[in-house]
């Protein structure tokens, strides 16, 4: 098996997950979850000892002779915040594959989406991020590690967490 994912995998992954609007319901988290191919039976442990963890971990398996891809859904009060697909481990050591299939995937998605809101006061290179009909895709690249995140998030639902946590000095 091949230690680097295939580009159109990923982008695939990333597309079914913003084909249609953000979940609202239990019902709509199964269907996305459908989409992405992530079932029960595909859970994994939790990486990490922290009991707040509300996280639940997947390998998904993209089909593709690919490795399979570690995947995070995070809910909040029945409906899900957010979506993280990590792709190698940050222990993973620099790898030029890597590298050129993150620029690959990176292109795909300028090709679909145009070019990406630069977040954080001009924060250049290392993180990029779109918002696409109200859902944020933000990509992450750890170039000294070879690695790669993407987070898929509800814009409007994760506002209005990132408020009542400040307001409430929860971190």
């Amino acid at each position: 098996m091949n230690e680097i994912p295939q580009p159109v995998a990923i982008v695939d992954l990333v597309e079914a997950a913003i084909r249609h609007p953000w979940t609202k319901n239990q019902s709509e988290n199964d269907a996305l979850f459908k989409r992405l191919g992530w079932g029960h039976g595909k859970k994994s442990p939790a990486n990490t000892n922290d009991v707040r963890d509300i996280a639940d971990h997947f390998h998904l398996e993209t089909g593709d002779e690919g490795p399979p891809i570690f995947a995070t859904s995070r809910e909040l009060g029945g409906l899900i915040e957010s979506i993280h697909l990590k792709l190698r481990l940050d222990s993973a050591p620099p790898n030029p594959d890597a590298t050129r299939c993150f620029d690959a995937i990176l292109s795909q998605l300028i090709d679909l989406h145009g070019e990406p809101t630069i977040p954080w006061h001009g924060q250049r290179g290392l993180r990029t991020m779109w918002n696409v009909n109200g859902i944020d895709i933000d990509v992450t690249y750890n170039d000294s590690r070879s690695s790669l995140t993407i987070g898929i998030q509800d814009e409007p639902f994760f506002a209005e967490v990132e408020a009542y946590a400040r307001a409430n000095n929860v971190e």
